[in-house]
């Protein structure tokens, strides 16, 4: 263990030297770069030229000077037009104008300059569009015009916003059901493998992964994605590299009101309503309305930007398969009966059938019947319809603060409040609000240390917090409200959200630190990305309980679901995905010739194992020795992925680029995995089937599965506690129920079942989440 400790000090520290000791460019994860070669009239190179580049909406300059090779590099950029101007002794000044600088993208805009006295004027053209001649990185990027007027934005109902826009790059497809994950399929991989990020802060859900904070149409600066043979700056994850930037003000005051909506009635009515006698579509009412502002606080030195939104949702909800009801004569039937004998071979449960009446309704008409203690109960359709909504409200704020052209200070702090309904349960009294909220705070410091070396630090801070509850319903004799399934007759699930309660918090803390410096032909970046990660987390699979009878009769009897399911997971063990990622990565673009650069990179990922999954090693108490080892996963301290890449422009122009590269890269396993994998000393799932002598009619009467309780240690095969029946006993843990009057006559005897207490490893099942289109 000590040398394995050693190992991985000595990696970091050899990194961390490279960091501070070596010159380097830092991650353009939130910036871009512009680079390009000055040439004279008859081709040749031009060293030593001034090159001044200007945005045009803020009035920033930066200058540098070109090299031997006549090459000229800007690094990390805010995304927008730039002027050029070139400058020389013994030539006219010459420029390009509307120079557009991308998120994550290198552009290239080469210029020849003209003899002094040969041109009266000053040359300074129009810039064309601009490509990526120095990266093997393939990309897409979407500029603040494009987001706003391609309707694919806010067309979806959903809060994905720019990130709608990756479906428009070629090796990006719906992800078609090809794995877990929101987000689309980059490059046919599995969207649990794409990384998103919102200014270079971590963006990414842990628990089933996906994006976190929505930044709306209006407010993003601009978005690009990153499909493959990206630089080793980027990392994570193998899939798509998702990035969003927010507006920043100007030196004009700007400003927006806008409204996106849908509506019921701009659409034609579906042919499937049509043919059901249905006149008009159902509800599905949109607005999304909004308003942002922009500007100076001081001319060419602060700006500020905010944005404010507000989207309600409005839509009708139906059931996807007919809920079967008696109606009120098959109420009156039922009430009729007797109650339940003392040996429940006749009548039935007065408090069962009372429970039942409470939640559903009886249906309008008739359409079958069911039989009840050889009584035919007349049952028919219940209309089951319901409002669904979501609401939500977004704040964006961005602060850019130049105490000098070489020192500029950057903010921004996102918000967003979600508050949607969970209808998970079949009938809507269960349905209760899922409240959801976010928040992404990111400062970063940018100091121009010459014109060729820059130092930048960042830090970051993201928050999110879900809740699924359970509404405050009780059931006579049972100590929590269970699933209750009646499956073949009636298809009816009276009950809260199969996964709830249920919670996530995530909190993020994230620290970037790089320098930078170019040397001749060589652009060599060197970064450290480092995280914290706090996200405690609850899920239980089957906590309260699920009763899956299949007819009526069996319910109203009070039997055990025979045939159906009757299962309880007697765990109470809160999952923490608390970890730390450390991120390091360096690069080398060696511009070979002014027209050929071939990417260098490696990078070094390490991700410890999130506290929660340290449990397994619980399962130690298995082992056999010499054939089969249980163990806590151990941190992999060797996850080194190089990166290979060219780049060819061929001649001068710039207009062109050939490219070709090689990388690897590492996923992250993602909390859902370890939620529903507790070795079974913390969780284990009673079937109530497998003890016939302790669970029996009358089943609910009695408390139905009762919360037990698990002992940890080691062969327990003593007495069991004071009230408790023993159910099993084995290496590592015991499972106890209540003793009543039902296992009386069981006294403590041990029931040896292995295969119960490990049922939830085998049905451990994902947990939900809203039901949401996927991009």
């Amino acid at each position: 263990m000590f040398s394995k400790m050693k190992s991985t000090v000595v990696v970091a520290l050899v990194m961390l030297a490279f960091i501070t000791v070596v010159p380097c460019i830092f991650a353009q994860a939130i910036s871009g770069n512009l680079v390009g070669t000055i040439a004279d009239p008859s081709g040749g190179v031009l060293p030593n030229a001034t090159v001044e580049v200007t945005n045009t909406a803020t009035g920033i300059t930066s200058s540098t000077r070109t090299g031997v090779d006549g090459l000229y590099r800007f690094n990390n950029l805010p995304v927008g037009a730039y002027d050029i101007a070139v400058t020389a002794s013994g030539f006219a000044m010459s420029g390009l104008k509307n120079v557009a600088v991308e998120l994550n993208r290198t552009a290239t805009a080469n210029i020849t300059v003209q003899l002094q006295g040969v041109t009266q004027e000053v040359a300074v053209v129009e810039a064309p569009s601009t490509i990526d001649t120095t990266t093997s990185q393939l990309q897409s990027t979407f500029n603040a015009d494009h987001i706003v007027s391609v309707p694919i934005i806010e067309s979806a109902g959903y809060f994905y916003g720019a990130l709608n826009l990756s479906m428009l790059s070629a090796g990006v497809a719906s992800n078609g059901g090809v794995g877990q994950g929101t987000g689309p399929s980059v490059g046919g991989q599995r969207p649990m493998n794409n990384n998103f990020m919102v200014e270079g802060v971590d963006n990414n859900a842990k628990d089933v992964t996906g994006p976190l904070v929505y930044i709306p149409a209006d407010a993003t600066g601009e978005f690009s994605i990153l499909q493959n043979n990206y630089n080793s700056e980027f990392g994570h994850s193998t899939g798509g590299q998702f990035n969003i930037v927010v507006k920043s003000g100007t030196n004009g005051l700007h400003g927006s009101l806008y409204e996106y909506f849908q509506n019921r009635k701009l659409n034609a009515i579906d042919q499937k309503f049509v043919r059901q006698g249905i006149t008009e579509n159902p509800r599905y009412d949109q607005n999304r309305v909004g308003a942002s502002v922009g500007g100076p606080i001081i001319k060419n030195k602060w700006f500020y930007f905010g944005n404010f939104e507000y989207a309600p949702l409005g839509q009708a909800f139906t059931v996807s398969a007919p809920i079967l009801t008696p109606t009120a004569t098959g109420y009156a039937l039922l009430d009729a009966m007797p109650a339940l004998s003392s040996n429940g071979a006749t009548g039935i449960s007065k408090t069962n059938l009372g429970v039942f009446k409470q939640f559903a309704a009886p249906a309008p008409v008739a359409t079958d019947t069911t039989p009840v203690r050889g009584v035919p109960i007349p049952i028919g359709v219940l209309p089951t319809a319901g409002g669904y909504y979501t609401n939500q409200y977004v704040g964006v704020a961005s602060s850019d603060y130049n105490f000098r052209d070489q020192d500029r200070l950057r903010g921004r702090f996102i918000f967003n409040r979600l508050d949607q309904l969970d209808n998970a349960a079949s009938l809507p009294v269960f349905w209760t609000t899922l409240p959801q909220r976010f928040y992404l705070f990111t400062a970063a410091e940018y100091h121009d240390l010459s014109p060729t070396s820059t130092n930048e630090f960042r830090i970051g801070f993201n928050r999110f917090t879900k809740f699924y509850t359970v509404p405050n319903f009780s059931f006579p004799g049972l100590d929590k409200f269970p699933n209750i399934e009646i499956v073949n007759d009636l298809n009816v699930n009276f009950g809260p959200d199969g996964n709830a309660p249920q919670y996530t918090i995530q909190n993020t803390y994230q620290l970037v630190d790089n320098f930078s410096w170019v040397k001749g032909k060589h652009f060599l970046k060197f970064g450290f990305d480092g995280r914290n990660v706090i996200s405690p987390q609850h899920f239980i699979q089957r906590e309260r309980g699920d009763y899956y009878y299949l007819v009526l009769e069996d319910y109203l009897a009070d039997r055990l679901p025979t045939g159906g399911l009757a299962e309880r997971n007697l765990g109470d063990t809160s999952y923490y995905g608390n970890q730390w990622a450390t991120y390091l990565y360096a690069q080398d673009d060696w511009h070979v010739r002014s027209n050929l650069t071939v990417n260098l990179g490696l990078r070094w990922e390490r991700t410890t194992v999130p506290l929660g999954m340290t449990l397994q090693s619980l399962n130690a108490i298995a082992s056999v020795p010499g054939l089969i080892d249980f163990r806590a996963p151990r941190t992999a301290n060797k996850n080194f992925a190089p990166r290979i890449g060219f780049a060819y422009s061929p001649g001068g122009s710039g207009d062109t680029s050939i490219r070709g590269g090689f990388g690897m890269a590492y996923d992250v396993i993602f909390d859902n995995v370890g939620n529903t994998a507790y070795p079974p000393q913390l969780s284990a799932t009673v079937d109530a089937e497998e003890f016939p002598n302790i669970y029996r009619a009358p089943f609910l009467a009695n408390g139905g599965i009762k919360p037990g309780s698990l002992a940890v240690g080691g062969n327990l095969t003593g007495r069991s506690p004071r009230g408790y029946i023993q159910l099993y006993s084995g290496p590592g843990a015991s499972v106890f129920h209540p003793v009543d009057a039902r296992c009386a006559a069981s006294g403590s005897a041990r029931l040896h079942n292995r295969s119960s207490l490990l049922r939830n490893a085998r049905s451990a099942s994902t947990r939900s989440e809203p039901d949401v289109p996927r991009a």
